[in-house]
C-alpha cells in the first residue's frame, strides 16, 4: 500500500542532526538524524525506542520545536537496528525553515 501524505515531503541532506528532550523514560536528551520534512511533520531515525507523545526538538540555527511523536517502526541500516520516527509540528514551517532543512551544510 502506498504511503499518503497530505504535504509534498522533501528528503533532507543526511547530515541533518538534532535532539530530543523529553522522549524516552531514562535519557533526557537523546541524538536523532533527521531524514525527511514537510510543512506539518519530520520524519527522523534514532538508536533508542522512544515513547510516543510530546516532546521539544532542538535543531542548530532553529528555534525549540515543540512537537508529538505520532508514528513508529523499526527500520534496518548496514545491519543495525534503528528506529524510524515521524513527528507532527504544532505549527507550519515557513519556506525558509524547510530551506534550512533541505540544504544544511556540513558544519566543521
Amino acid at each position: 500500500m502506498k504511503e499518503v501524505r497530505r504535504w509534498r515531503r522533501f528528503i533532507c541532506n543526511p547530515r541533518v542532526k538534532g535532539q530530543l528532550l523529553w522522549a524516552h523514560k531514562f535519557l533526557p536528551c537523546v541524538n536523532i538524524a533527521i531524514t525527511d520534512i514537510s510543512e506539518k511533520g519530520i520524519g527522523f531515525v534514532s538508536e533508542w525506542k522512544l515513547d510516543e507523545g510530546q516532546c521539544e526538538l532542538r535543531v542548530n540555527s532553529m528555534p525549540n520545536f515543540f512537537v508529538v511523536i505520532k508514528h513508529k517502526g523499526e527500520k534496518r541500516i548496514k545491519g543495525r537496528k534503528m528506529y524510524r520516527y515521524g513527528i507532527a509540528l504544532r505549527r507550519k514551517l515557513h519556506s525558509v525553515q524547510m530551506a534550512q532543512f533541505r540544504d544544511a551544510k556540513k558544519v566543521a
